[in-house]
């Protein structure tokens, strides 16, 4: 029986395990806290395949600051890391661009599209209910909400 290891018992990971378990694999998850606590503890158990806008959207670099400086914003550093990342944050910065970002938004969406049928074949064979619900999702905007 083949082996493998999984480094993260978040939504992916744990669901990367059930796939490779159930065509015959052996799987181990590594992860340093319980399954869903870190990267899956904040999406609040959302699966949102729609969601392929990537990270990497050219008007992201002028709010890194404000992120960095507000306590509740959702990007935290440990200050004395910042010469380790700085090569990191230069790749960063050249992949803010229209076109990078939506090389990357096709492809992340191309993917994403896969996965509601994928999960629905892993719920089958678990009884959910009260657990899952599929109500889509709908977002408002108004002219205060938009940059310019």
């Amino acid at each position: 029986m083949l082996k493998v290891g999984i480094i993260g018992a978040g939504i992916q990971g744990v669901c990367n395990a059930l796939f490779l378990q159930k065509k015959g694999y052996q799987v181990i998850l590594f992860d340093r806290d319980e399954p869903g606590n870190a990267a899956s503890y904040g999406n609040a158990g959302h699966f949102s395949p729609y969601a392929s806008v990537p990270l990497n959207r050219p008007d992201i670099v002028s709010d890194v600051p404000s992120m960095l400086m507000s306590s509740r914003g959702p990007l935290a550093l440990k200050w004395n890391y910042v010469p380790k990342m700085i090569p990191w944050f230069s790749k960063f910065l050249l992949n803010c661009t229209n076109h990078k970002m939506m090389h990357t938004a096709k492809n992340m969406h191309q993917i994403l599209d896969q996965s509601l049928l994928a999960y629905d074949e892993l719920f089958e064979e678990i009884d959910l209910e009260g657990l899952v619900e599929n109500n889509g999702i709908l977002y408002v905007w108004n002219e205060k909400n938009l940059k310019k």
